[in-house]
């Protein structure tokens, strides 16, 4: 699930250059930016199965997510963020970091805008043998998160209906469901990707879940 929230960057030189690090925020205010103040502050025994990322795009298409880097700065400690392909990034949380606000560095060159965002993932058992609550367990949580924190705007907001996973492409990988009636065997599209829908019969039988390899990665299901 990703939801975009669009933010100009400090404008100013526009030239392109090689990245450097440059001064361009404050720990607290990058997480209040991308929700992350509003997700930490909730209980972590009603977060836990759920992981939040920042994203982010440069508007020029010149400049790959890819080789976006943020730097946290906290005193002579550097904590390097890398950004993926997809422009997705991990924040890390840390309290004492909240106390000090330290300084978050970028490449994106001074002029550039950019649009920042926030995607919320399942996190998934790591290993190919679990039960089917604990990966829906993430589904019903989430569903809780956007309901307490979205406040009036939480009707806009989707419904997450299940989880999908990314297998390498063309990997053959399958998902099998034993339940009281046999086996179903669920296998990978043509892109990798299993989608497994929220489905109370199946959480109330709590049915075991054997996966053929571990995917890459997970994601909701929007309705």
């Amino acid at each position: 699930m990703r939801l975009l929230i669009f933010l100009a960057a400090l404008a100013a030189s526009t030239a392109h250059a090689t990245p450097v690090d440059r001064p361009w925020t404050h720990y607290n205010a990058l997480l209040e930016m991308l929700k992350m103040d509003r997700f930490y502050a909730v209980p972590a025994n009603r977060r836990d199965k759920v992981v939040m990322r920042g994203v982010v795009h440069p508007n020029d298409p010149a400049i790959a997510p890819g080789d976006v880097v943020f730097t946290i700065a906290n005193g002579a400690e550097r904590q390097r963020i890398h950004v993926d392909p997809d422009g997705g990034f991990d924040v890390p949380f840390n309290p004492d970091w909240v106390k000090s606000n330290p300084e978050v560095l970028t490449t994106i060159p001074a002029g550039q805008k950019a649009k920042f965002g926030f995607s919320a993932v399942p996190v998934l058992p790591q290993k190919v043998q679990f039960s089917y609550a604990s990966l829906m367990d993430s589904v019903r949580q989430v569903n809780a998160l956007i309901k307490s924190q979205a406040g009036v705007l939480r009707f806009l907001m989707p419904t997450l209906v299940g989880v999908k996973l990314q297998f390498p492409k063309a990997s053959q990988a399958t998902v099998s469901l034993t339940t009281a009636d046999g086996v179903k065997r669920l296998a990978a599209d043509a892109d990798g990707v299993v989608k497994l829908p929220l489905d109370q019969a199946l959480l109330i039988a709590n049915v075991p879940v054997t996966l053929s390899e571990l995917p890459v990665s997970a994601d909701f299901i929007e309705d």
